[in-house]
């Protein structure tokens, strides 16, 4: 079960560290790191060097179908030989786990499980202080401001881009990540990205996004004594 978990809280733990702002209508979403743009096929895949503990793996995250609305997104995490997969049917602001519809799970070469939605919840909750944790920016952005530093070349394995500097900055000056964007980079407009936890940097990208799980998913059965757990908190959990 521990296990599930975390897959289901490192691909929420993605979508959460770009996600802060909802705009009214799906065409652009402005975000903290940049703006995320849910275009059909739109996919970037990333480099992330993990500093304190120097692994390295790479990150693919692909916008697959957009129908109004409601979007499915897909990360795919390769770490070593392992390879991890969550496809997400979201819709609005996928900064509300209310508005994660569905969520398919598949972990190399395991038949591919839609996860039961209170499981998803309880993971999105822990999802919060684990980004906080991990990446140094706390899940509740209030006083943290977007320093313009404006265009700055710079060359990464995708390429060379003439891309616009930003910091991210709190109340009392400190410098929480330094990161590049530039726009025809979908869905999310990094180009590279610099905190104290993680360098990313891209890899590659694309507008030809396919599903990397092609069978039909199974429903996973909830372990005994889960049902119960999103009416409180499992222990070390705060509530929202």
């Amino acid at each position: 079960m521990r296990r599930i978990l975390s897959l289901i809280i490192a691909a929420v733990v993605i979508l959460f560290s770009v996600t802060t702002v909802i705009a009214d209508d799906m065409g652009q979403v402005p975000r903290i790191f940049g703006t995320f743009k849910p275009v059909a096929g739109a996919w970037s895949e990333y480099e992330v060097l993990e500093k304190d503990t120097g692994k390295t793996l790479t990150m693919r995250m692909s916008v697959l179908e957009v129908m109004g609305d409601k979007f499915w997104y897909e990360v795919v995490n390769r770490e070593g030989g392992a390879v991890n997969i969550i496809k997400m049917l979201v819709k609005g602001d996928p900064n509300d786990s209310e508005n994660i519809q569905r969520l398919i799970m598949k972990s190399g070469d395991s038949p591919a499980q839609e996860m039961p939605m209170d499981f998803v919840k309880m993971g999105r909750r822990m999802a919060k202080q684990t980004f906080s944790a991990r990446s140094g920016v706390p899940a509740d952005t209030t006083g943290i401001t977007v320093k313009e530093l404006g265009k700055l070349e710079v060359s990464v394995p995708a390429g060379t881009f003439m891309g616009d500097q930003k910091q991210l900055v709190d109340e009392e000056g400190n410098i929480l990540a330094t990161f590049i964007t530039y726009d025809e980079i979908l869905p999310f407009g990094i180009v590279v990205s610099d905190s104290k936890e993680a360098v990313m940097k891209l890899l590659a990208n694309g507008s030809d996004a396919k599903s990397l799980i092609t069978e039909e998913a199974g429903v996973m059965q909830m372990p005994p004594g889960m049902p119960k757990m999103p009416r409180g908190n499992p222990p070390g959990m705060m509530k929202e």
